[in-house]
C-alpha cells in the first residue's frame, strides 16, 4: 500500500471484486457520457491559444460548427479550465520601441542591487491620463495562471477616445508629491518646467537632500533644452 500511496480500504475492496467477479477492472460508471472528444477538446484550446480574446460564446459556436453536433457554452468554459486556461482581465501598457525595451533592460540590471539606502534618495515621477471612456480593460483574455506579463496576454495601447484628466506626482520611499492636474492642453517644457519643477519637484529635492535623483520616463519636455538647462 505504501508502494502504491493507495489506502488500505482500496486494495480490501480491489480484492474482494476480483474474489467474487474473476475481474478487477473498473465497471462504466452510470453518469453522462462526455460530449467533447480528445480531439475536440485540443481543437478548442488550440483556439482559445491562437485568439486569447474569443469569448466562450464565440469558442462554442466555433466548435460546434467544427464538430457537427452542439455543444453548450458552460462545456467549452469547463474543457478550457481543464487545459489551464481561465477568463482574466489583460494587462494594458502603452507600446515601447525596441530601443526602449532595451534601455529599460539595461537599467534594470544595472540598479537590481541597489540597496534600500540607495533608493531612499530616488524621486519617481511621471504622468498618467484617465480617460472618462471604456479602455477596453473590461475585455477577457484566456491564459495560463502565471503568465499575466508574458507578450502575448498583453494589449498594447497608446490612447483612448473620450474626455479624460492628465494628472502628475511623485513618489518616494520616505514620501510623495502633491497630485497635479493639467488644466487642458498638452505639457511642453516650459509648462512641466513652471507647472511641476518649480513648484513640487525643487521644494521636494530640499527636503530629501541635494543628493536626489529625478526619475522619469524621458518624454521630449522633460528632456528639452530648457529643462536641461
Amino acid at each position: 500500500m505504501r508502494e502504491l500511496n493507495v489506502h488500505r480500504s482500496a486494495i480490501h475492496r480491489l480484492r474482494n471484486h476480483y474474489r467474487r467477479d474473476q475481474n478487477a477492472s473498473r465497471r462504466r460508471g452510470s453518469g453522462r457520457r462526455r460530449i467533447t472528444t480528445t480531439a475536440d477538446d485540443r481543437y478548442l484550446l488550440q483556439c482559445a491559444r491562437r485568439r486569447r480574446t474569443l469569448t466562450a460564446r464565440q469558442l462554442t459556436s466555433q466548435l460546434s460548427a467544427v464538430a457537427g453536433r452542439p455543444v453548450y457554452r458552460q462545456t467549452v468554459s469547463r474543457r478550457l479550465h481543464e487545459g489551464g486556461l481561465f477568463a482574466r482581465r489583460s494587462v494594458v501598457c502603452v507600446p515601447l520601441s525596441p530601443a526602449r525595451v532595451r534601455a529599460r533592460s539595461h537599467w534594470a540590471r544595472e540598479h537590481r542591487s541597489w540597496t534600500p539606502e540607495q533608493w531612499r534618495h530616488v524621486l519617481f515621477t511621471d504622468e498618467s491620463r484617465f480617460y472618462i471612456q471604456n479602455d477596453s480593460r473590461r475585455a477577457m483574455i484566456w491564459r495560463e495562471p502565471g503568465t499575466r506579463y508574458r507578450a502575448s496576454n498583453i494589449v498594447e495601447r497608446d490612447h483612448y477616445r473620450g474626455g479624460g484628466l492628465l494628472v502628475w506626482a511623485g513618489i518616494a520611499p520616505n514620501g510623495r508629491t502633491d497630485l497635479y492636474v493639467f488644466a487642458g492642453g498638452s505639457v511642453t517644457a516650459f509648462r512641466y518646467q513652471d507647472e511641476i519643477l518649480h513648484p513640487f519637484v525643487r521644494p521636494f529635492i530640499a527636503a530629501m537632500g541635494t543628493d536626489t535623483i529625478i526619475m522619469d520616463d524621458n518624454a521630449h519636455p522633460h528632456r528639452a533644452r530648457l529643462i536641461r538647462s
